[in-house]
């Protein structure tokens, strides 16, 4: 998983936009210093480098399934420590959250519910964690995330799978407040505008080697060196590939 999240990390790289996601999401949230915050699926951590300045004094607990990677979020994060009450990190696979004792002010996933196993279970579990008043805030992708390099492909085979329909058909842009609804009382939800100029091929195949797992990566591999020129040949016409990210999130209110 976190070779995953770092691999699409990398294809964003080629953003051409001023902000990160996690800095766009960071300045799209209240502050909410001096809260208790529960991280599902934390990863390296990088979304504290934006958030940690702007909540500053919090209680933190950030999680996720691999020991390995909470070490390394635990190093990358020890600059920002200071500005934490308290930074607590724990493995947990978070569909498992009976192991986590609340209450929290604010439950947060990035791009991570659409791999429940059961997403109204995990929901419900995550809205009793929370307090009155508590906020989930969770990122998600929409079906026609990176289309242009999906047409591409179909232009090879026009049945193959696509991971972000698949990952937005569980939990997306799409249909996350919805599912939501069915827990929280409130959701709102805001749209990341952002396009990539990619042009180099590589970051391109590690993604979807990487990220775009099951069939497709299976099938890039089986036909790497077809892919690779295809999409080297995309990228001719303007130097560069251009992809359109659809990402963005929910702010989901328990109700009193």
């Amino acid at each position: 998983m976190h070779e995953e999240i770092e691999t699409r990390i990398r294809l964003y790289d080629f953003s051409t936009g001023k902000q990160t996601f996690f800095q766009w999401q960071a300045g799209m949230l209240p502050s909410l210093a001096g809260k208790r915050v529960l991280e599902l699926g934390c990863g390296s951590g990088g979304v504290w480098t934006s958030l940690l300045p702007r909540w500053s004094n919090c209680e933190l607990t950030l999680t996720d399934i691999s020991e390995a990677i909470l070490v390394e979020a635990q190093t990358s994060l020890e600059p920002f420590s200071h500005l934490a009450a308290s930074l607590t990190f724990a493995a947990l696979d978070f569909n498992q959250l009976a192991a986590i004792e609340g209450p929290f002010d604010v439950v947060l996933a990035n791009h991570n519910l659409f791999y429940a196993q059961d997403i109204d279970a995990l929901l419900a579990s995550v809205a009793n964690l929370l307090a009155p008043d508590g906020l989930l805030i969770c990122s998600t992708v929409g079906q026609d995330h990176l289309h242009e390099l999906a047409t591409l492909l179909r232009l090879q085979r026009n049945d193959l799978p696509w991971g972000a329909e698949q990952w937005a058909n569980c939990f997306g842009l799409e249909n996350g407040q919805a599912i939501l609804l069915r827990q929280f009382s409130q959701v709102d939800q805001f749209e990341y505008d952002n396009s990539l100029h990619v042009n180099s091929v590589e970051p391109v195949m590690s993604y979807l080697l990487k990220t775009m797992k099951s069939g497709l990566a299976e099938w890039v591999a089986q036909h790497y060196e077809e892919i690779r020129a295809a999409v080297g040949a995309a990228m001719l016409a303007k130097g560069y590939l251009r992809l359109t990210p659809h990402s963005g999130f929910f702010i989901a209110h328990r109700s009193r």
